[in-house]
C-alpha cells in the first residue's frame, strides 16, 4: 500500500480438522528464504530497522500529546507535507530525518483517541499494541516464505476496498457524521482486514522492487509504518467498541 474482508470458510466435518492438525510440521521450512537474494535480505533489514525507529519516534508522539496536547489541525497538516516531502528529498540522512519526523507527527495525531481510550480503559491500549504486533509479525512472514508474486493480485482488489471506504467516509462526511451503525461496523471491520492485507501486500512488492533494483528503505519503511499504524488505530477502536458493549450488557442484566 502506498498509504492502511477475507474469506472464512468452516470444513464439513469434524474429520477435515482432525486430518489439518494431524498433519506433520515441517520445521525445516519455517525461516526458509531460499527465494530472497542476500541483497534483498540485507535491504529488509534495513527497511525493518527503519520501521522501528519510525515506531519508536511514534511512541514518543504520542507521549508528547499526552503531555502537551499539541494534536490538531497542525500535526495533521505537518504530518501530510512530510510525507510528500519524501517524494522530493534525495539525501538519505535527510529522509531518514524526514521520515522519523512523520513517525512522531503519526504518534501526536494519534495523541486524542489514545488519551480517551486511557481514560476509559488504558489495558486496552496494550491489548491493542501487542494484537497489532502479531498481526504484523505473522503477516509479514506470510509474504516473506511466500513465492514470489503469490500476494500481488491484492492489488487491485485492495485499491477498490479503498475507494469503497473512501466513498462511505466522503458520505458520512456529506451527511454530518450521521452514518448508521451497520455502515461504520462495515467501515471499521473492512478497513481492518484491508490493512492487514496490505501487510501482505506490501511486504512482497518491497521485496519485488529490491529484486528490481529499487531499493528505497526509507519510503518501505513508511509503507509499512502507515499499515501498522492502520491495524492499530482500527483494532484499537474495536476493543473499546466491544468493551464498552459488554459494561452495557452488563448493566441492563442487572436491572
Amino acid at each position: 500500500m502506498s498509504f492502511g474482508g477475507y474469506h472464512h470458510g468452516m470444513p464439513h466435518g469434524a474429520g477435515g480438522i482432525g486430518a489439518h492438525f494431524q498433519r506433520p510440521i515441517n520445521w525445516s521450512a519455517l525461516g526458509k528464504f531460499d527465494t530472497i537474494t542476500p541483497p534483498v535480505q540485507k535491504h529488509l533489514q534495513k527497511v525493518y530497522a527503519t520501521l522501528s525507529g519510525g515506531l519508536l519516534a511514534a511512541g514518543l508522539g504520542a507521549l508528547i500529546d499526552s503531555k502537551h496536547h499539541v494534536a490538531g489541525m497542525g500535526t495533521q497538516l505537518g504530518l501530510f507535507g512530510a510525507i510528500i516531502g519524501l517524494m522530493f528529498i534525495h539525501d538519505v540522512f535527510n529522509r531518514l530525518a524526514v521520515f522519523h519526523a512523520a513517525g512522531l507527527l503519526m504518534g501526536i495525531n494519534l495523541g486524542p483517541l489514545l488519551a480517551q481510550v486511557a481514560f476509559y480503559r488504558p489495558d486496552i491500549i496494550l491489548t491493542a499494541l501487542l494484537g497489532t504486533a502479531m498481526i504484523f509479525v505473522s503477516f509479514s512472514a506470510a509474504a516473506l516464505v511466500a513465492k514470489r508474486r503469490h500476494f500481488l493480485y491484492l492489488g487491485g482488489v485492495l485499491g477498490s476496498a479503498i475507494s469503497i471506504l473512501c466513498s462511505m467516509r466522503m458520505l458520512n462526511f456529506f451527511m454530518g457524521g450521521t452514518l448508521s451503525a451497520g455502515l461504520f461496523a462495515v467501515e471499521l471491520y473492512g478497513g481492518l482486514a484491508m490493512f492487514m492485507a496490505y501487510i501482505i501486500f506490501d511486504t512482497q512488492m518491497i521485496i519485488e522492487d529490491a529484486h528490481s533494483g529499487r531499493r528505497d528503505f526509507v519510503a518501505h519503511a513508511l509503507e509499512l509504518l502507515v499499515d501498522f499504524v492502520g491495524v492499530f488505530v482500527r483494532l484499537l477502536v474495536i476493543l473499546q467498541r466491544n468493551a464498552q458493549k459488554r459494561e452495557e450488557d452488563e448493566r441492563r442484566r442487572r436491572r
